[in-house]
C-alpha cells in the first residue's frame, strides 16, 4: 500500500515537457532536488516498475516516480480547481496513477505524461460531476414552502409574491410533473 505525503509546493511556472529547463529542475522542490537526468530516466523507471516483482523494489521505484511527476501533476490540478478541493482530487490522481502504473502500455516519456494527465483530467471531471450532482437534489414543494416561510422571517414576502410563487409551482407541477421533482 502506498501512502502519499504531500506538502503543496510553492507556485512555480508550468513548463513544456519537451524542452526541460535545467535551472528549474535543479532547484529544491518540496524537500527534494530533481535533476534533469532523473526526469530523462522517468520512462526507464516506469518500465522497470512494470516488470519488478518484489514489493520493496516496486515501492522504492514508485516513490522515485512520484517524486518526479508530483510537481507537474500538482500544478495541473491546482490550475483547475481551488486548493481545498485540489488536495483531495490530487490524492485521487496519485492513487489512480499508483494503481494503474503496472498496466501502463506506453513506451515513451510523452506517452507516460499523456497517461498521467488523462488520469488527472478524468479525476477533475469526476469531481465536477459529483459537485454538479449535489446541486441537483430535489426539493419537495412542502419543503420549499417551509424554506420560504423561514426566509420570510428575515425579509417578509408580499402577498403578491407569495401568490405568484404558488401559481408558478402549481403550473410547473401540472404541466411538467417530472420537473416538479427538481424544485
Amino acid at each position: 500500500m502506498l501512502i502519499f505525503i504531500h506538502a503543496p509546493p510553492v507556485a512555480l511556472p508550468l513548463r513544456n515537457r519537451t524542452a526541460l529547463d535545467e535551472n528549474f529542475l535543479n532547484r529544491p522542490f518540496s524537500g527534494f532536488a530533481v535533476s534533469c537526468a532523473a526526469v530523462k530516466n522517468l520512462i526507464k523507471l516506469v518500465k522497470t516498475y512494470r516488470v519488478t516483482a518484489g514489493l520493496a523494489d516496486r515501492l522504492r521505484l514508485a516513490e522515485e516516480i512520484f517524486r518526479l511527476i508530483q510537481p507537474d501533476l500538482w500544478h495541473f490540478v491546482l490550475a483547475s480547481i481551488q486548493p481545498p478541493a485540489a488536495e483531495d482530487v490530487f490524492q485521487e490522481v496519485q492513487k489512480a496513477v499508483a494503481t494503474g502504473m503496472r498496466n501502463f502500455a506506453g513506451s515513451t516519456e510523452p506517452e507516460f505524461w499523456a497517461w498521467c494527465y488523462r488520469i488527472a483530467r478524468n479525476k477533475l471531471n469526476d469531481h465536477y460531476r459529483v459537485k454538479a450532482a449535489d446541486r441537483m437534489q430535489p426539493t419537495a414543494p412542502e419543503d420549499l414552502w417551509q424554506m420560504m416561510d423561514l426566509s420570510a422571517q428575515d425579509a417578509p414576502m408580499t402577498a403578491q409574491t407569495r401568490h405568484d410563487l404558488a401559481y408558478a409551482i402549481n403550473l410547473l407541477t401540472k404541466s411538467k410533473p417530472e420537473c416538479s421533482d427538481l424544485l
